[in-house]
């Protein structure tokens, strides 16, 4: 309708009859939007107080679990103390045999480098002529303790005898000289066989 237009009087009651089952309807709506907001409104209030209870209850579960958890740590701590202390000498066990086997192979080696330098160095006829040499100059050696063990002997036996008992200290000196030179010549001949 037209601003200038007029209706007629049951258009007007139609239309004021329509406006107010609007306005019933707007208001039926308004009272139900409320009903809702309040439902929604007090939903969110329940919702936070019981957010805040379980908040209280994580954090009494949180220490609870620290404390549990600090607990089986040092459980934990003391168990691997004890399992320490019961295998640290079967460690050392292990490691001085590693070290004992690491030593012969060392050892081995060392022998292995000397042969090759031998072999190297001399030829078969050189090294048996030279075990010839030494095995004769030992012998010598262990003849020569020999009589020295016996000079020693002798002069237990006869040390009481006075101008005797210079003589034997006499034969004791030479032959402890002659010695002492076959050991220096058997060093000599090893240093001259290694070289």
């Amino acid at each position: 309708m037209a601003s200038g237009d007029f209706c007629s009087p049951g258009e007007g009651m139609e239309i004021l009859q329509q406006d107010t089952d609007s306005e019933t309807l707007k208001a039926a709506k308004v009272w139900k939007l409320a009903e809702v907001l309040a439902g929604e409104k007090q939903q969110c209030l329940d919702a936070k107080s019981q957010q805040k209870e379980q908040l209280v209850l994580l954090e009494k579960k949180s220490a609870i679990y620290s404390q549990v958890l600090l607990r089986c740590l040092a459980s934990l701590q003391k168990l691997l103390q004890e399992h320490q202390l019961k295998t640290q000498s079967e460690l050392d066990c292990i490691n001085a045999q590693y070290l004992e086997i690491k030593c012969s192979a060392m050892i081995l080696k060392l022998r292995m480098e000397e042969l090759k330098i031998l072999s190297d160095t001399y030829t078969a006829e050189k090294v048996e002529v030279h075990r010839l040499i030494r095995d004769r100059l030992e012998g010598a050696i262990r003849l020569q303790e020999q009589d020295m063990e016996k000079s020693r002997q002798i002069l237990n036996t006869y040390e009481v005898l006075g101008e005797e008992f210079d003589r034997l200290v006499q034969e004791y000196t030479e032959l402890r000289q002659a010695t002492e030179n076959k050991r220096w010549a058997l060093q000599e001949f090893n240093k001259a066989h290694l070289s």
